[in-house]
């Protein structure tokens, strides 16, 4: 029964805070992979950062509705991010990773 009571009482607590505020988001800026905008003449390009060559920054991960998927490193530089070209992600039998959403 304490148990419980003191699960009340931690919620009411909670609800009596005041909620956080609203976020709030600059311009977007479309990001560029060597001299092309990442995801163009895609359907529904969908990116994420992840690193995928193990060198501690985040790299562009672009797949799309058909289930393409191509990275775009992240270079070294003490300025704004910028990316190398997109290359398509190979598996490890060789061929052209692709998730084959259709």
């Amino acid at each position: 029964m304490r148990t419980t009571s003191s699960l009340l009482l931690l919620g009411a607590a909670l609800a009596a805070q005041a909620p956080p505020p609203s976020p709030t988001f600059g311009e977007p800026v479309r990001l560029k992979a060597g001299d092309k905008f990442l995801g163009e003449n895609r359907w529904f390009p969908s990116p994420v950062f992840q690193d995928m060559n193990g060198d501690g920054r985040a790299d562009v991960v672009v797949g799309d509705l058909a289930g393409h998927l191509t990275i775009a490193l992240r270079e070294a530089s003490d300025g704004p991010p910028a990316y190398a070209a997109e290359t398509k992600q190979m598996a490890l039998d060789g061929k052209l990773l692709d998730f084959h959403n259709w």
